[in-house]
């Protein structure tokens, strides 16, 4: 059963404290759990694995990791929410929110995550809603994406090859050894190779999702697991009382 976390819940755990200036680290929420997902706290010296639940709290530094036919989706910080695949694995870096003030209306003046993908596949979901900065960087050992409010995209990563695929809005790539930077537009992705990705004469062009069936299926699962984070938004918007919860039914989790 996947279950939606608590509204009232969530937004103490999410905003608590939020207000000092340069922002403060937040809490992310697991909306779901499918198969076996087990995450590390990256809290003190010791580090323990334990099952990933709904009712799990990440801090910055744990590790979630997936089975291969397993599946997880969190809300990092309000507005950036991710779908991790089978047989991935993460490590959250930051997690941050600013606050303009105590102020009621446009309250959130900056939002931003960043994670290291070790290996696996992350859909990343970012709504054109509030105001604001709002961005989440995907950290891998070729590189970083970066991407803004209004991006859905998908990045995969294998022992060959990094895929990033833009659904909608636009996100960046930054080679970590040339310090190249492209740009991945909506419709298209870019494959790096592993071996090619580190020289200067590598360059890559995009390609349109229409010409590689592979890429159309991660199209479907993004749009599907965007829409599902819709809905979420939706059903806690509304949720009747704190301590209601309501079902989070993602389309189809693949493995990469």
């Amino acid at each position: 059963m996947l279950r939606a976390l608590g509204a009232g819940m969530s937004l103490v755990l999410i905003f608590g404290g939020c207000g000092k200036p340069g922002g403060r680290e937040v809490l992310a929420n697991v909306i779901f759990v499918q198969g076996n997902v087990i995450f590390d706290s990256g809290k003190g010296s010791t580090h323990h694995s334990q099952p990933a639940t709904p009712e799990s709290r990440l801090h910055v530094g744990d590790r979630l990791d997936t089975s291969p036919d397993a599946a997880a989706a969190l809300s990092l910080i309000p507005g950036i929410f991710i779908q991790m695949g089978g047989g991935t694995e993460i490590i959250i870096k930051q997690m941050r929110v600013e606050k303009q003030g105590d102020a009621m209306v446009n309250a959130i003046k900056s939002r931003l995550a960043s994670l290291r993908v070790n290996r696996g596949v992350v859909r990343a979901s970012l709504p054109d809603v509030g105001s604001g900065q709002c961005e989440l960087r995907l950290e891998t050992d070729l590189g970083t994406v970066v991407a803004q409010r209004g991006a859905l995209f998908s990045v995969r990563l294998t022992n060959e090859t990094l895929r990033v695929l833009c659904v909608d809005g636009v996100v960046h790539w930054r080679n970590a050894s040339t310090r190249r930077v492209d740009e991945i537009q909506e419709g298209y992705f870019r494959d790096y190779d592993r071996n090619a990705a580190s020289t200067d004469n590598f360059v890559p062009g995009q390609v349109p999702v229409s010409d590689d069936a592979e890429a159309q299926r991660d199209v479907t699962s993004a749009l599907e697991a965007g829409a599902a984070f819709d809905e979420f938004i939706l059903r806690v918007r509304n949720a009747p009382a704190p301590k209601s919860s309501h079902p989070f039914r993602p389309q189809r989790p693949q493995s990469p």
